[in-house]
């Protein structure tokens, strides 16, 4: 497994656990999301050495559809 993001909770981490898991991406996490009860800090999501490069386009398409699909009346 290799890092693939950090991110500032253990909620941001799951939802990009399971947005990825969707397309068929092992992931796993590492740092405050371990445990029963997560902890607030920085938690490292990786995924499979061989899949890196489909997960970042696929977070990268996220992104891209994200700022077309804003308002731009607010």
């Amino acid at each position: 497994m290799v890092p693939l993001v950090v991110t500032a909770s253990a909620f941001e981490a799951q939802v990009l656990c399971a947005r990825l898991g969707a397309d068929g991406i092992l992931t796993q996490m590492r740092g405050a999301a371990q445990g029963p009860y997560p902890l607030p800090g920085l938690v490292t999501v990786l995924v499979e050495a061989d899949q890196a490069d489909d997960a970042r386009q696929l977070l990268l398409f996220d992104q891209v559809e994200a700022v077309f699909d804003e308002d731009p009346g607010s």
